[in-house]
């Protein structure tokens, strides 16, 4: 499928943009079917073109995937929104101090997890979740 060409500013090749974010270039091929989100342009060649919104985006999966330690089901819903992202880092293990004063934090995820549920069970929507 081919797009509109970028319309503005540098454009990555697969491997320009693979080398840029110390990926190989088949995590990048695979990505683009895991997270809608992310579709380079496409030559007539088939060659993919990588705009700085792609490049974004993608040092945000990799932030995700690599330095939280997310799964990437758990990194599309952050992308999507439908996950607070603070909560991810925090649930993630990656950012919570490894110290006695873990409790803090832990409390603070503790509550708005109740926070949450208070709200969802407050407004039943038509449709039975359970």
């Amino acid at each position: 499928m081919h797009r509109k060409k970028p319309q503005s500013g540098r454009v990555y090749r697969i491997g320009e943009a693979a080398r840029a974010l110390n990926l190989q270039t088949s995590v990048l091929r695979f990505w683009e079917g895991e997270f809608p989100g992310l579709q380079p342009v496409r030559t007539p060649k088939g060659q993919r073109l990588y705009s700085e919104s792609d490049m974004e985006l993608l040092r945000r999966i990799r932030s995700l995937l690599h330095e939280q330690g997310m799964t990437i089901e758990g990194a599309r819903r952050v992308l999507a929104g439908e996950a607070m992202p603070e909560l991810a880092e925090a649930l993630s293990g990656r950012n919570a101090r490894q110290s006695a004063d873990d409790g803090g934090l832990l409390a603070d995820v503790l509550k708005e997890l109740v926070e949450i549920r208070a709200i969802l069970t407050s407004n039943p929507s038509k449709e039975n979740l359970s």
